[in-house]
């Protein structure tokens, strides 16, 4: 490889994901001081709509147009069935961990303080600990996923839930809420994260590491950095705590990616963590 293909590839596979998640937080910043007077379903549903066109249509797009082999990133789903088991597994571990967001609230923390944050960190971990050794037996993907059409059935989905929400939010907002944290926030966040910026930097720094059967490398690390902090820098002022226990979620969904061989699972894992926030958001 000559000097300007090393060029090239720092420049595709580096540099530009950077420059994308930060525009991304520069919108998400910006998107609430639209001088318009919304009503609270316009609101909510200008929220879909964005989080849709820039975690879902945007890394789409780049995925297609900047790279010729798009297998590396995690966007052909395999066999469901798998990856189904495979979030199962990893939730009976993430998900009771959730249970310590009330133990904080006894304490009278929260998940945006200091306190609440580490203890969380503590306890999502132990999760990270413990999730490769319960899905060590179920089948790693460690390679390139057939090309499917999959993907655009879900992109539907989520343009749907849009349309939806637009429709029925006043009268059923639940649906509209659970079809979001599926369709929006669980793919949206996993098209984005794990499969547009972990495999990028997966291409640019290979995967060294490895734990039981799965590989993986500085790509999922600095994915889940960079999840961490937008979950901080698109509030002001910036939450560094939420970022803490953010980062490990990012470590465990990413896990989970480089198990599955696609994001699938990581997708179907982050929408029934967030299933709780269903009923504690507006």
């Amino acid at each position: 490889m000559n000097d300007l293909d090393i060029k090239r590839r720092r420049i595709k596979d580096l540099i530009v994901p950077i420059i994308v998640w930060i525009l991304i937080i520069v919108v998400f910043l910006n998107v609430r001081n639209i001088p318009y007077n919304f009503t609270d379903k316009d609101n909510v549903v200008l929220r879909y709509f964005v989080k849709f066109i820039i975690t879902i249509i945007l890394p789409l797009a780049l995925i297609v147009l900047l790279f010729k082999d798009k297998r590396d990133f995690g966007i052909y789903f395999p066999k469901f069935s798998d990856s189904f088991k495979l979030s199962l597994r990893g939730y009976a571990i993430a998900g009771p961990a959730g249970i310590t967001f009330l133990l904080i609230g006894l304490l009278g923390w929260g998940f945006q303080d200091w306190f609440g944050s580490i203890t969380l960190s503590i306890v999502y971990f132990v999760a990270l600990y413990f999730i490769p050794k319960v899905t060590k037996k179920l089948p790693t993907r460690d390679h390139k996923v057939e090309p499917n059409n999959h993907i655009r059935t879900f992109v539907i989905l989520s343009l749907s839930t849009v349309i939806f929400a637009y429709f029925t939010y006043n009268y059923i907002p639940v649906v509209s809420k659970v079809l979001y944290y599926i369709f929006i926030v669980g793919l949206g966040e996993e098209l984005l994260f794990r499969g547009y910026l972990q495999s990028s930097f997966n291409r640019y720094f290979g995967k060294s590491f490895n734990i039981g059967n799965v590989r993986f490398g500085w790509g999922l690390i600095l994915s889940s950095v960079l999840f961490g902090m937008m979950h901080a820098l698109v509030v002001v002022p910036p939450l560094w705590p939420w970022a803490l226990f953010t980062f490990v979620l990012g470590l465990i969904l990413g896990f989970i990616r480089e198990k599955d061989g696609s994001i699938l699972s990581a997708v179907i894992l982050h929408a029934m963590l967030d299933m709780p926030l269903v009923f504690f958001t507006p």
